[in-house]
Order: C-alpha cells, then sequence, then structure tokens
C-alpha cells in the first residue's frame, strides 16, 4: 500500500486525512474553529492560533494510520492565483512541509479550492486531466467556474461570481440573526425543515453574476419585525438561493454532456442539492458531488491530489503500491 497525508487548515476548520492507494480514504478528522456566540466569524490571528493549537490533537487521532507514507498534500492558498492569500493556511502549509522532510517524501501544494473539488473526484478519477465546470458555494465563495488542465495543474476561469455577498455569507448572517451557531449552515438546514409557509424573497435581476445583499437587507426587517417564524424565514433563505442558481444556471449556455462539479460546504444542504441535480438534468450536464461528509470544509480532496500528483508524475516510487 501507499499512503498520503491531506492537510487544510481554512477559516473555520482545521481538517486532516490519510488516503490509501487500495482502501481509499482511510482516516479523516475536523475540527471546527471556535468563534464567539452571536459573532459572525474569526480575525485571521486567531484562526492561526487555533490552527496551532488544533493540529497536533488531530495527528495524534489519525497516529496509528500514518505509515507507509509517500507523499503529502495540502491547501497552501484559497485559489491559485497570485493575489490569493490569508494567513490561516500557513499554519497547515508548515506543518506539511515538516512532514514532508521527516518523511523524505514530496509535498504537492493545492489551493483551498482545487482540495473540494478533489473531494469529489475520490468517486470519479477518471475526469483527472479532463476539462469540467465547477460551482463553489461556500462561506465565502460563489462561483462558477471552467477547469482545464496545464499538465496536472488545475486551469481555473471565472464564468459567474457574487458582486457583494455569497449565498454562504447570507445563510451565516440571517442564522446569526435568528439566534443559530457560527458557522449557521446545518443549523438553518435543521430549522428549515419545520417550515409551514415559507417566505418570499426577492431575486436579483442581473446577467451572469449573484447579489444576496439586496435580500440580505430584506431578510433582517423581517426578522427585526417579527413579520414571520423563524422556521419560515430560513426556508425562504434556502429557496431564494436556489432560485437565483435556477435564474443563472438554466440561462447559461454551458457545453453539453460536461460534467459539473457542485462543491463548498452550502452544498451538503439537502434542498440545494436536490435542486441543482434538477438544474443539470434540464442542462444536460453530469452532475458530481462530493460525498455529503465531504461537501464542507476537510482535507480529504488534498490527499487524494497528492496520490493522483505522484502517480501522474515522473517522481519514482514504488510503482506497485500505485492503482486505481
Amino acid at each position: 500500500m501507499a499512503r498520503f497525508i491531506g492537510i487544510d487548515t481554512s477559516c473555520y476548520t482545521t481538517s486532516v486525512a490519510i488516503f490509501d492507494s487500495q482502501e481509499g480514504i482511510v482516516t479523516e478528522e475536523r475540527l471546527l474553529l471556535c468563534v464567539k456566540e452571536g459573532h459572525r466569524g474569526l480575525a485571521q490571528s486567531e484562526m492561526v492560533y487555533q490552527h496551532v493549537r488544533n493540529l497536533p490533537y488531530l495527528f495524534d487521532k489519525i497516529k496509528n494510520e500514518m505509515h507507509s507514507i509517500q507523499g503529502i498534500g495540502v491547501s497552501a492558498f484559497p485559489r491559485r492565483r497570485a493575489d490569493s492569500y490569508m494567513p490561516a493556511f500557513l499554519v497547515g502549509k508548515g506543518a506539511a512541509e515538516i512532514l514532508t522532510m521527516a518523511y523524505h517524501v514530496p509535498i504537492f501544494y493545492f489551493s483551498h479550492q482545487e482540495n473540494h473539488a478533489l473531494a469529489a473526484m475520490i468517486n470519479a478519477p477518471h475526469l483527472w486531466l479532463q476539462p469540467f465546470y465547477m460551482m463553489h458555494l461556500s462561506g465565502g465563495t460563489q462561483d462558477i467556474l471552467s477547469v482545464t488542465w496545464q499538465q496536472n495543474v488545475m486551469n481555473i476561469s471565472e464564468l459567474m461570481t457574487s458582486i457583494d455577498i455569497t449565498a454562504g455569507q447570507l445563510i451565516d448572517r440571517v442564522g446569526v440573526k435568528l439566534g443559530l451557531p457560527f458557522p449557521a449552515g446545518k443549523h438553518l438546514e435543521q430549522l428549515a425543515k419545520n417550515s409551514t409557509f415559507p417566505c418570499i424573497f426577492p431575486v436579483a435581476k442581473i446577467k451572469n453574476a449573484f447579489s444576496f445583499s439586496g435580500v440580505e437587507t430584506s431578510i433582517q426587517n423581517t426578522i427585526l419585525k417579527q413579520e414571520a417564524a423563524p422556521a419560515d424565514i430560513a426556508k425562504g433563505v434556502l429557496v431564494c438561493i436556489a432560485e437565483a442558481l435556477k435564474k443563472q444556471l438554466l440561462a447559461y449556455r454551458f457545453e453539453k454532456s460536461r460534467t459539473l462539479i457542485a462543491i463548498g460546504g452550502v452544498m451538503a444542504n439537502t434542498y440545494l442539492r436536490n435542486v441543482i441535480t434538477e438544474i443539470c438534468k434540464e442542462k444536460d450536464l453530469n452532475l458530481l458531488l462530493a460525498d455529503n461528509q465531504y461537501s464542507s470544509d476537510n482535507a480529504t480532496g488534498n490527499a487524494f491530489g497528492a496520490y493522483m500528483q505522484l502517480k501522474n508524475s515522473n517522481i519514482h516510487i514504488e510503482l506497485s503500491l500505485i492503482h486505481i
């Protein structure tokens, strides 16, 4: 066997994972960063502090599986572009660089966005080096992207984005206002299940772009005036996001029969997963979703990506250990 360690230190989760060339993901651990009640985020310095504290604890939990290591994969930056930088990712990057020296194995740097895509590709390794579309919906990202490859590296170009806040930010801001913990995604989804009469909120009319700042104002006013039950507001938020996705994706001219990978924490929402499934059917796109537990931030994609990079590189290892 050959095993690969994955590390991701994102804005709100510390994650480690191990991918085995024969067994797939053999272990995966993560810790949400602590955000004070009523707050909507953390300063980068606080993220760094919590990641530094969390990583030794997580590695202790997976230590019995840390054998036969042949490579390390890590999220070194949010996106693969020159202006994409967050100190939080340096914690994972530093840990990975220590491990690569200790194990005498190669290190592979990915973006946090690529890590999400790779987590979905665990179930579809044939997409390696194949073009696909990607929809990235998370707390800080709302992108529709086209992905090609340059050698073993994803070449990502933007098709649509948000001009203000993202769907994930809308969920978190409304969730916190409703008294839910941050990040609010799974809590708002649970609350929405109790809805009887979902609120109808406006959807912005902008071509090839998303906008949720206006609807956030409308929702905040609804909460302030106590004009609807919390469950109906929560379901209204999800319906609003769904309608925005339908409006933009159904109008765009995608290349038919191409795969669309839908990633990010927002895509852990069952209602929105069903919506994007129906959109892809109508647009003749092949939808690929990460397993539900791997939609939110985790390190499985980096572990798998390290395996795929090494498998498709000229670096010599015991190739009898590497297969799909």
